[in-house]
């Protein structure tokens, strides 16, 4: 799995998900056990935990080997100057100005350089294992071992006292965080937003552009797969876990259930491909179809069941590999997102950097929230509501869907300033209505387009 100069410090002892690593001695790192012991008690999904062990593992070993090759004695600022040069390690390799960092890139082959888009994900990992390191490790144990021995610091009284709030080494990464930064700090991006502390790189899609994206496809599961991701919302593990017993037809009603509740005896999986089922978890089963996407979905459904699926496959799972016909779940991720983007540049998107199948849920979230029409003649649905129909546990996940483009603001300030020159009493409920009966006739002439396209 890794390279023999990465395996030299600490060595995985069987699958990540186990929480077992050993030093060079073979001593069990404790603070690594303790970090994926918390994700499980937490209830993360198993593929979230596989994941955020292994870039803490990588990052170990290249923590372990720079310290090696950086003169002794280590004090914090060094430390702290060879956490953040990871960035350099990750996104340039052999190619790395620093002397270290190119070595360690030199003994590891490192050829393959990881791309902008990937670095969120394994800074979350890297920060929160430090984070969590020591502190779940004196919570579980009440035993306090630095996570890098060669840095020479004496835990204090007052210390053992402040771990509880936050990790010691919150100190080496920023000289101590305060009560916001401690939540909110990444080791390898350090540019944040002013308004919100997550990064989020995955971009919604035009609402425009989705149909012509689903027919893009080159297969009906695929088209089946990303019509129900447009209508629903749903996340991308969830729509693939879907089973035959999940949908009514008659009423037309698809169900997102906990695959956990899966009978094992029936479910026709392996092992391994039980660790494969993801739940993050919703307060609703029941999914709230959104036109037209919830048509296409149930047509596309109809003739995917009748000409593609292999109904002696011996899993209920709806959705499987065309070569293997194993669930399509358990395929690889990258070559499910790749397929997606094709798809996409098929239709005529231009830039598909930031986008996947989950931006068919950041395109369901940004509709219901602002455009949906509603009975009384307003558009969107309160957050509340909208946050049950994405399976949101808080309503912050939810907010990141409303809508504030550019293109709304000056649109609404031209609007505003328009008839403030024009007129002594600004009336701020009829500026509302104006703006939504302007985007209203933009729909119309993209309807009146679309069926003139239709009927050519």
């Amino acid at each position: 799995m890794y390279s023999k100069s990465a395996q030299k410090y600490f060595y995985m002892v069987g699958q990540p998900i186990d929480g077992m690593i050993t030093d060079k001695e073979g001593n069990l790192y404790r603070p690594y056990q303790a970090f994926v012991e918390h994700m499980i008690l937490r209830g993360y999904a198993t593929n979230s935990i596989h994941s955020y062990a292994e870039h803490s593992f990588r990052f170990l070993n290249y923590i372990s080997r720079a310290i090696e090759l950086t003169p002794p004695p280590i004090d914090k600022s060094q430390l702290r100057i060879i956490i953040l040069n990871y960035t350099s390690y990750l996104l340039h390799g052999k190619d790395a100005a620093d002397p270290v960092v190119n070595q360690i890139a030199m003994e590891n082959d490192k050829v393959r350089k990881t791309s902008i888009s990937s670095l969120a994900p394994i800074d979350h990992a890297v920060s929160y294992f430090i984070k969590l390191g020591e502190l779940e490790q004196y919570e579980q144990t009440g035993v306090l071992s630095q996570l890098f021995k060669a840095v020479k610091h004496e835990i204090t009284a007052s210390e053992k006292k402040r771990i509880k709030k936050h990790s010691m080494l919150a100190g080496v990464i920023k000289g101590g965080l305060t009560a916001k930064e401690r939540v909110s700090y990444g080791i390898l991006t350090r540019k944040r937003s002013k308004s919100n502390n997550r990064i989020y790189t995955t971009q919604s899609i035009e609402l425009s552009c989705v149909t012509k994206l689903i027919n893009s496809a080159t297969n009906l599961r695929d088209k089946t797969i990303y019509s129900f991701l447009a209508a629903s919302g749903a996340r991308s593990h969830e729509a693939l876990q879907l089973k035959i017993t999940d949908f009514d037809v008659i009423t037309k009603d698809v169900y997102l259930r906990d695959p956990s509740l899966i009978d094992r005896n029936t479910s026709g999986l392996t092992p391994k491909e039980e660790e494969g089922l993801a739940w993050k978890g919703r307060n609703t089963e029941t999914t709230f179809l959104i036109e037209p996407f919830k048509s296409m979905f149930f047509s596309y459904l109809t003739d995917y069941l009748k000409q593609e699926r292999v109904s002696t496959c011996g899993h209920p799972f709806i959705f499987q590999n065309y070569k293997t016909l194993r669930p399509f779940f358990c395929s690889d991720r990258s070559s499910r997102i790749k397929q997606f983007k094709t798809a996409a540049k098929r239709s005529g998107l231009e830039d598909t950097t930031c986008i996947s199948p989950h931006s068919l849920r950041h395109t369901y979230g940004t509709y219901v929230l602002n455009y949906l029409p509603l009975p009384n003649g307003e558009f969107g649905l309160p957050i509340a509501y909208v946050k049950i129909l994405m399976g949101h546990v808080s309503l912050d996940s939810t907010e990141v869907y409303a809508k504030h483009d550019e293109d709304i603001m000056k649109a609404q300030v031209e609007y505003a300033n328009e008839l403030l020159f024009n007129a002594n009493e600004v009336d701020l409920k009829m500026i509302s209505l104006k703006y939504r009966e302007s985007q209203l006739e933009k729909v119309k002439a993209e309807i009146d387009r679309l069926l003139s396209e239709e009927a050519a």
